[in-house]
């Protein structure tokens, strides 16, 4: 798993593999509800697809906001709650398929006034029950007026998988990553609607994400054209030691899949050695005489105080 670095792995290690597949979609500009009917029948489409190609996965991630895209103007209309018909249609899918997936909505902000929208990932498993909901912490400003998230959990998910999600621009912040993982995920996925002509700060992030905290990063990118908004697509699953393990094309829709091991990551995070940078953040100093191989484990940083 590392390259380069002075130690490997040792001891012996079992694990089981997740297999997992991103979605690449181009859904469609939301003006009416049929068109936000029509992007739910255009992921449970890829679902089954998946199946064709992929027999026996275990996670399907699908881009930001694919319910109502990002319509300048024409998204706030049409806000959802997780008693909608149309999670109701995916989780009978996840339940029927025997996935678990990971769907991103413009949800309408509980017990609020419905003007107020959470931008949101959610996770199912494949029983079909919501397990996880995630609130972006990070908001697009100016152009994104929703409420912010108030923070990044960790949950349990398939074969060993602690997975976070983060939304988009959360990924432009090494904190999100950081958090996610000192909060014990192995697996990051980030689901976005990046848009062009920032390629190059998508993949430098989702890579430097993975490798600076040992993790999977599993990025999944729209690629459709909004108005002026051009989603570039680029969708990678990343490694823990920054390469990217497998990615999509520029500007087509499609699918891609890998294998991952989430039991390495833990054992990994958990060894001590060169490079293993969430163990070494965790016991600064484990080395140096009377560390008595622990270290601190309080951050001096200012921006982690705050």
């Amino acid at each position: 798993m590392q390259v380069g670095g002075f130690f490997g792995i040792s001891g012996k290690i079992e694990t089981e593999v997740l297999t997992t597949v991103v979605a690449q979609i181009a859904n469609r500009s939301v003006y009416e509800w049929e068109d936000v009917d029509y992007n739910v029948d255009l992921m449970i489409e890829y679902m089954e697809k998946a199946s064709a190609g992929y027999p026996g996965y275990d996670l399907i991630v699908f881009p930001e906001d694919t319910f109502q895209s990002f319509t300048p103007g024409h998204y706030q209309k049409f806000g959802l709650t997780l008693d909608d018909k149309r999670f109701k249609k995916l989780q009978a899918k996840c339940r029927e398929l025997s996935v678990w997936g990971v769907f991103s909505p413009w949800l309408i902000h509980e017990g609020a006034d419905k003007r107020i929208f959470d931008n949101s990932a959610i996770l199912i498993n494949d029983k079909g029950e919501i397990v996880h909901k995630y609130v972006k912490n990070y908001p697009f400003t100016p152009f994104e007026s929703t409420y912010p998230g108030d923070g990044i959990k960790v949950v349990e998910g398939p074969k060993g998988s602690k997975i976070a999600l983060i939304v988009c621009y959360d990924g432009d912040f090494p904190e999100a990553y950081r958090e996610a993982a000192y909060n014990g995920a192995n697996v990051i996925i980030r689901v976005s609607d990046y848009i062009a002509p920032i390629q190059h700060r998508w993949e430098i992030m989702n890579q430097a994400g993975a490798l600076t905290n040992n993790v999977y990063v599993v990025a999944c990118n729209s690629c459709h054209v909004e108005e002026s908004f051009q989603s570039f697509g680029n969708s990678m699953i990343v490694g823990p030691d920054g390469r990217i393990i497998t990615k999509a094309t520029e500007g087509s829709p499609g699918l891609i899949k890998a294998d991952l091991y989430p039991g390495i990551i833990d054992f990994y995070q958990k060894q001590c050695g060169h490079l293993q940078n969430i163990h070494d953040y965790n016991r600064r100093g484990a080395a140096c005489l009377g560390g008595h191989g622990k270290g601190a484990d309080i951050s001096e940083y200012n921006a982690y105080k705050k």
